[in-house]
């Protein structure tokens, strides 16, 4: 079985919106949307990935930034992983005024949505955010 592991940081604010990257021809999968964040390198663990990760893509890592939980799905649309167990490693981190001016140098920027529109999945990868109902419960929203 083929697994592919990855680090993301889902940024939000108390009104549980989330701030996602616009992936424009950055897209590996057709995805319109995706979280920051990337694969784990040999080597690395999910810590050292994210922090490697955000570096790369918003210039700086977070003051805050908690480790949250493992998740894994299966893809099974056509492509390149196709069948693959996807393990996501969550990161959690608020939405900060700095996070808010940062320049984003992957994708074409960063959007702020609503978590029920991020749960619909239009635009993400698929299986990418059934995490995100236990965040509400999380936050106690």
């Amino acid at each position: 079985m083929k697994v592919r592991s990855v680090a993301i940081a889902v940024f939000y604010d108390n009104d549980l919106n989330i701030l996602v990257q616009e992936r424009g021809e950055h897209s590996r999968l057709g995805e319109k949307y995706g979280f920051f964040g990337g694969r784990i390198e040999e080597g690395e663990t999910p810590e050292s990935a994210i922090k490697r990760e955000l570096l790369e893509e918003i210039g700086y890592i977070p003051e805050k930034l908690e480790y949250w939980l493992k998740d894994s799905y299966k893809w099974e649309k056509e492509g390149r992983y196709k069948g693959w167990t996807i393990t996501c490693h969550v990161f959690l981190s608020p939405i900060t005024l700095r996070l808010g001016k940062a320049k984003i140098s992957e994708g074409e920027g960063k959007i702020k949505l609503t978590l029920e529109e991020v749960l619909s999945e239009d635009g993400f990868p698929e299986g990418s955010t059934k995490f995100l109902q236990k965040l509400k419960t999380k936050l106690g929203k």
